[in-house]
């Protein structure tokens, strides 16, 4: 009964012994910042410090704020050129995938900008949105899996002025929606827009009537909804004990007749009726559960190509932590998907990626390598359950709605992110598909395959399926 109760957080910090020394050499490897002659009367710090070591530091939020506060330097500092250089440092994290127009509304030659935007606003705009890409962790795998599988047209996609117009006319539009489903909003239909049909879009949808599982915040309400939870276990338990004495003692221990057969007749009697009360309790419990945690809201729904989804956040999480612990962020919330198949995913981020597997266009360029049952031993459990965080390794987890059946697709990029292997993990299957080319001519699925086999079977070994996957090796 954990669960009823509020989670406390543990908050862990570092810190080190700073070691004592001459104060001449500590005072030496400081940041002294001494205002010249010429500056202290009006501003106090000179501008190329002022740039250099406190503006570097500054989210493009707060360095517009700043902008906007600081009127002696701000617009001096915090310009066009600030701002390319901050687009430039975010593609760090992103190489060669996303860019702008860095010729619009400079070059003539050039498409002017639309009216409503400045180009200082265009560049601001771009470098908040490419900034947020930049901490979502799956957009650089979403944009090169998207490219291995041949749907995400010429790289890098390029942030239109007119896209930037449409979709974050201001701060308040794009904070609509947690920060990876608002940038994937901005960048989704750019990947293979003209080849995929439905595009790859997300579109809101209506708010509709849902029925939620959830778990009042008060802790009050927590505590009198486990009293009930207790109180009906002790009395289930209670009467399947009692059950069964008040017949054997009724009919069994006062029979004057203690034949073989009566007694089993009695068992059997009181077998059954224990089934049916048992049978009974689980109703009522079943029953009970719907009654304390079911709650019809209106709820806003969302659509990518021809799946639904829905944000799941608040009093709504207690039914998840187990599976959405070591990956949950309010920035790349839990989504429920309905159509068309109801799954949970611990994150946008996943759901994402399996959508993209799934398009048509990408399922026609993958192969399958093998499809193997192994069952579900301990080694099986391990991998659909145990984190992995490596290069070029991501991990898409889903289950269904209302049942603990966890599944999982490892996808693996290699080659230098030209080829995509997904190894799904599935009931105890291990299906592999891959976009390598077959090699023609050849008979083992290691000749045929070479790049993807060698890294699923390393993949495999760490946890002791690769004989079970393959084969013995000989």
């Amino acid at each position: 009964m954990s669960w009823l109760l509020p989670r406390r957080r543990h908050r862990s910090y570092s810190y080190r012994r700073v070691a004592v020394g001459d104060p001449s050499s500590i005072s030496q490897s400081l940041l002294s910042v001494v205002t010249t002659d010429d500056t202290a009367d009006h501003q106090g710090l000179p501008v190329d410090v002022f740039a250099r070591v406190f503006a570097s530091f500054l989210t493009v939020d707060d360095a517009l704020r700043a902008r906007a506060v600081g009127k002696a330097y701000g617009a001096e500092l915090i310009d066009e050129a600030f701002l390319l250089r901050r687009i430039t440092s975010c593609q760090q994290q992103l190489p060669g995938l996303i860019d702008v127009e860095r010729d619009r509304g400079v070059d003539p030659s050039a498409p002017p900008l639309p009216p409503s935007l400045s180009r200082f606003g265009y560049l601001a705009r771009c470098a908040y949105v490419i900034e947020r890409a930049a901490e979502w962790r799956y957009m650089a795998t979403f944009v090169r899996v998207a490219s291995a599988c041949g749907v995400a047209g010429q790289l890098p996609v390029v942030l239109a002025a007119e896209r930037v117009e449409a979709h974050i006319p201001d701060k308040e539009t794009f904070h609509r929606l947690p920060a990876a489903m608002a940038v994937y909003k901005t960048l989704g239909d750019l990947f293979g827009c003209e080849s995929i049909s439905p595009p790859l879009q997300l579109t809101e949808g209506d708010q509709e009537e849902t029925d939620l599982w959830v778990l009042p915040s008060l802790l009050l309400l927590r505590l009198l909804i486990g009293a009930v939870h207790v109180i009906t276990a002790l009395v289930c338990l209670c009467g399947a004990v009692c059950i069964p004495l008040e017949f054997y003692f009724l009919l069994v221990a006062q029979t004057q007749d203690h034949r073989v057969w009566r007694v089993l007749g009695w068992l059997l009697l009181c077998v059954l009726t224990c089934g049916l009360y048992l049978q009974a309790a689980c109703s009522c419990g079943w029953a009970l559960a719907w009654w304390l945690h079911r709650r019809t809201r209106l709820v806003q729904w969302y659509q990518i190509g021809v799946r639904r989804l829905r944000v799941i956040d608040g009093d709504e999480l207690w039914r998840l932590r187990p599976f959405i612990r070591p990956i949950y962020r309010p920035t790349d919330p839990p989504i429920s998907c309905s159509v068309p198949l109801c799954r949970v995913y611990p994150s946008f981020s996943a759901f994402a990626l399996d959508t993209l597997l799934q398009l048509d266009e990408v399922s026609s360029r993958m192969s399958v390598v093998f499809d193997v049952f192994v069952g579900t031993p301990v080694r099986y459990r391990t991998l659909t359950a145990s984190w992995i965080d490596e290069p070029d390794i991501s991990v898409i987890d889903w289950q269904d709605d209302m049942m603990d059946v966890r599944s999982r697709i490892v996808i693996l990029l290699l080659g230098g992110g030209s080829v995509v292997a997904a190894v799904t993990l599935d009931v105890g299957l291990i299906i592999v598909r891959t976009t390598e080319v077959e090699m023609g001519g050849e008979m083992t699925v290691d000749e045929r395959f070479p790049v993807t086999v060698a890294a699923v079977r390393q993949l495999l070994r760490r946890y002791g399926l690769e004989d079970k996957t393959f084969g013995p090796s000989s």
